[in-house]
């Protein structure tokens, strides 16, 4: 495990004089609850599956929260990209309190304050200078629905332990490029036409910043492929039930979900997606 050091920009105070806000936070029966309103914490993911997601993700600063694999029970792991590799970073849980680098949380609420602050991190490593390198968080990487955890994550950790190419499942068998990404979901959405504005029911599939549509579930060749690295933002549309928006320079895909969590599910995913593949986008 690397040692940690946090720059300034990782502020606030260690002091134990802050309240905590109820006793949740610090009862460790309660602790997986407050983790999993923890969008980028994956309770299912191993070491080894955490390294080969963010060996794959295209920017450094990007992070991950997991159970520790090599500390107590109540432990967990905080996954890095570096420049030149992915480091993992130990939050001790004490009792009455989270200890990550030279700081102590009184609760969870705390811990997650730092994290929104973009913390500079600061690890061992001989390449860098003094011995050192440090990296700024800046992309939390979400784990998918909470009821695909366990499926995903194993086929990617088999992936990974037997080194071979990553298979796309919505290809049809096709092998995925080397930069594989994990972080997909698909699902049956009814878009409106472009020309014939009529509305027709589709499968939608996103992988990497791509989000395809076939005709059926089953279908081979896409009807349509949407790049979100050019879209620059995804909002609900109350014009109809259920509707969001994606807007791209030539077009506003207009869609329709089937239930309202649905329809924030596909909303925060694509919102995911244009802020990691294109930043500059202001949603």
């Amino acid at each position: 495990m690397s040692r940690i050091e946090l720059g300034s920009n990782f502020g606030g105070s260690s002091s134990s004089s802050s309240s905590v806000a109820g006793t949740a936070d610090k009862a460790y029966p309660a602790l997986d609850f407050e983790l999993l309103k923890i969008r980028w914490y994956h309770p299912h993911l191993e070491r080894k599956d955490a390294v080969y997601i963010l060996r794959g993700a295209n920017r450094c600063g990007t992070y991950l929260m997991r159970n520790c694999s090599s500390g107590g029970p109540d432990d967990l792991t905080v996954s890095v990209k570096f420049p030149n590799d992915v480091k993992h970073f130990t939050v001790l849980w004490e009792g009455d309190g989270y200890f990550f680098g030279k700081h102590k949380f009184n609760n969870m609420k705390k811990l997650l304050e730092h994290f929104e602050n973009k913390p500079i991190i600061k690890a061992e490593d001989p390449t860098g200078p003094d011995g050192e390198i440090s990296v700024t968080l800046l992309y939390p990487y979400p784990r998918v629905t909470d009821s695909d955890d366990k499926a995903i994550y194993g086929t990617v950790s088999q992936h990974a332990e037997y080194g071979a190419r990553p298979v796309d499942i919505h290809s049809r068998g096709k092998t995925m490029d080397p930069e594989f990404e994990i972080r997909q979901k698909s699902g049956y959405l009814t878009k409106r036409g472009e020309i014939v504005k009529n509305w027709k029911n589709r499968w939608f599939v996103i992988e990497k910043n791509y989000m395809r549509y076939y005709k059926t579930e089953k279908s081979i060749e896409p009807q349509g492929i949407v790049d979100l690295s050019r879209a620059s933002s995804c909002s609900k549309d109350t014009s109809f039930n259920n509707g969001f928006k994606v807007v791209l320079p030539n077009r506003t895909y207009l869609i329709q979900a089937s239930t309202i969590e649905d329809l924030n599910s596909w909303i925060e995913m694509i919102n995911w997606k244009i802020e990691y593949y294109n930043p500059s986008a202001k949603s």
